[in-house]
């Protein structure tokens, strides 16, 4: 049944962040070819093209942004009506467990953060893509892989946590969804409010730990560049190593927040 409930999450929540990511490479595309026709910024010579040119970045800053915020809101909206609106009522009559409900809908929304990353990365290439650019990007990607080839726990420790990012970032929606709805009106108001809440509550605690742990960039580091790593790295393992606990912590709570609301507080409209 979760390999059904992941099939249809897929095509009803795919239908229109497709559109809405395609629209953001369609745009890039046209820019870019904007650009190059006009000859590029500050290079055209003429005030009207540069202002046309600034214009369309400004306009294609915008897109992305305005894409990256609606994919995380329209997540969290599906979730909200399919499981506590009136098409809860199906929802939860189904032969289903709301563990299934839950990675059903979070499987799909993870892999759909992922790529609105890849198409945000994709669509500044276009923009910003010569042969300079791609070779910087390339030796920026080499010194990562040389990085990450060593033992550093550090390193890896970091990798995991961008990892769970779009894990812990959907459960975190999905517990404000849940809480929400436990508010007899305005349950949108509510989910908004719990997420601002948990997000503050978060963001308070890196800061402890980074307090509780010395964190001090200045005074932490040394001349050369393979001193500096080594210093950079044991300042920054106690701290990340924190934080990746706090982040494993939060999404298990988020998780069995989840489920027992859905499970014994379920409050539809």
């Amino acid at each position: 049944m979760l390999k059904k409930l992941l099939k249809y999450e897929w095509k009803t929540a795919s239908k229109m962040l497709l559109l809405m990511h395609g629209i953001v490479l369609l745009m890039a595309i046209f820019d870019r070819i904007t650009l190059q026709l006009s000859g590029g910024m500050g290079e055209s010579g003429s005030y009207i093209l540069d202002t046309v040119n600034a214009l369309l970045m400004f306009a294609m800053v915008m897109v992305i942004g305005s894409v990256c915020l609606f994919t995380y809101v329209y997540l969290a909206y599906r979730f909200y009506k399919n499981v506590f609106t009136d098409q809860g009522y199906l929802t939860n009559t189904l032969p289903v467990t709301p563990t299934q409900i839950i990675l059903s809908k979070g499987i799909c929304s993870v892999v759909w953060m992922v790529i609105d990353a890849l198409v945000l990365i994709l669509a500044i290439c276009i923009l910003a893509g010569h042969k300079e650019f791609f070779a910087d990007l390339g030796d920026i990607l080499g010194e990562l892989m040389k990085i990450f080839a060593r033992p550093d726990p550090t390193c890896w420790i970091t990798l995991i946590i961008l990892i769970l990012a779009p894990f812990v970032t959907t459960i975190q929606l999905y517990f404000c969804v849940a809480v929400g709805n436990l508010c007899k009106i305005h349950k949108v108001l509510g989910s908004i409010g719990v997420y601002i809440a948990t997000y503050i509550i978060q963001q308070i605690t890196g800061l402890i730990i980074l307090v509780a742990t010395n964190f001090d960039p200045v005074t932490s580091t040394v001349t050369t560049e393979s001193g500096l790593h080594v210093a950079l790295s044991d300042m920054m393992f106690s701290p990340m190593l924190l934080s990746l606990i706090f982040s494993v912590v939060c999404a298990v709570l988020f998780w069995f927040g989840s489920r027992y609301i859905m499970t014994k507080r379920l409050n539809l409209q």
